[in-house]
């Protein structure tokens, strides 16, 4: 699942990890990339995918995604 926001300067999508667990992957306008380890290994597919949608349409896109966890309960864990 991927997707671009709507002036297609921000990407955000969620990739599986050689261990099996997942990571959200952002990059910005400026090719800045952060990575996001979701720390639960059960977690919802579709409830992460709900989340990417939510945040892609967010004025700050990678702050939407992390409050679309958060209010989802989804852990993770993000190094600023």
């Amino acid at each position: 699942m991927t997707y671009h926001s709507k002036n297609g300067q921000e990407f955000i999508g969620l990739r599986s990890t050689s261990n099996g667990s997942h990571q959200v992957v952002y990059d910005d306008l400026l090719g800045a990339r952060v990575l996001v380890d979701i720390k639960d290994p059960s977690a919802n597919l579709r409830a992460i995918d709900e989340a990417l949608r939510e945040g892609i349409t967010s004025r700050n896109v990678l702050s939407g995604v992390l409050k679309a966890l958060k209010i989802r309960n989804i852990s993770f864990e993000y190094q600023a």
